[in-house]
């Protein structure tokens, strides 16, 4: 059994450094960081974001899931 007050609280967790994140952005194709800055941080739409990337919605969704997801191992984030 699980014991719950031995479970990290989320803000516990180490989170990753400036740098960490620098080399987990360098580890996506270009296609992906562009998907996830055009989507995450600028906040475009998926439609608007595959119009000016010159893919399909489902393209776009791919390289975003792609991408989240070399993140996600790249720098040990679980949640």
């Amino acid at each position: 059994m699980i014991d719950v007050m031995e479970m990290p609280i989320r803000s516990q967790q180490l989170q990753p450094d400036l740098g960490e994140i620098h080399e987990g952005v360098a580890a996506l194709s270009p296609i992906e960081r562009e998907a996830l800055m055009l989507v995450c941080v600028k906040g475009l739409s998926y439609q608007d974001a595959a119009h000016k990337l010159g893919i399909s919605s489902r393209m776009l969704q791919e390289h975003l899931l792609r991408g989240r997801l070399t993140l996600i191992t790249k720098l040990n984030l679980k949640g």
